[in-house]
């Protein structure tokens, strides 16, 4: 197993997990570094993509991983290379939100993610959970808030 940046050759494979977005804004966050990929056998069988809130706080827009790959520890992995990328990064906080309605919030909380606010989307039945945590500072970098 490989977690690393995606580049522009991933985009189709990429494309296949992630389609939340228009394709031109998902090889924009290709380019500019925001998306990992977890590959296997050469194979990309995970994905993960974020942003920064308030262009400040690295924030987890997808994780998402092939369905036969679940329940092994693969999100877990891909959440805390990402965690430490943002941390050498110096960054001191990262956010993401899950529907109230949904199971990943368990995962969350299990991995250190505290609830610190909800809305209700426009057309969106469920409540969506914001979480947050706080990352070891890394003696490499300054921090960020």
């Amino acid at each position: 197993m490989e977690i690393r940046l995606a580049v522009s050759g991933d985009f189709q494979a990429i494309r296949h997990y992630d389609s939340h977005i228009p394709s031109p804004r998902l090889a924009d966050c290709i380019g500019s570094g925001q998306v990992y990929v977890l590959k296997d056998a050469g194979k990309i069988i995970g994905v993960l993509r974020y942003s920064l809130f308030w262009q400040t706080i690295p924030f987890l827009d997808l994780l998402y991983l092939d369905s036969r790959c679940r329940g092994q520890g693969h999100g877990r992995d891909m959440l805390a290379h990402w965690e430490a990328a943002m941390a050498k990064a110096g960054y001191a906080y990262v956010m993401l939100s899950t529907q109230e309605d949904e199971t990943a919030k368990y995962f969350y909380e299990k991995l250190g993610y505290r609830l610190i606010g909800a809305f209700l989307p426009p057309e969106q039945e469920a409540r969506e959970l914001l979480y947050g945590k706080q990352l070891a500072p890394c003696q490499d970098a300054p921090l960020r808030s």
